[in-house]
């Protein structure tokens, strides 16, 4: 369980630098709304994958307390 929790968080790494480097290029061709838009669309990637996180540690408290 402890190396699926560091494969997410290089995970959620990789997606923040290849997101800061799209924004960067995009924004550098003039085109500042849609590097906000790819901004915005990582960061909702990032949150779906540490929802899924969460999920697991409450499944992982559950079944610690029997509930």
């Amino acid at each position: 369980m402890t190396a699926i929790n560091v494969d997410v968080i290089w995970q959620i790494a990789g997606i923040g630098m290849l997101i800061v480097v799209a924004h960067s290029v995009i924004k550098a061709a003039g085109r500042e709304e849609i590097a906000w838009m790819v901004t915005l669309a990582g960061v909702v990637v990032v949150l779906f994958r540490v929802v899924g996180v969460v999920e697991q540690l409450f499944a992982a408290v559950r079944s610690v307390f029997n509930l």
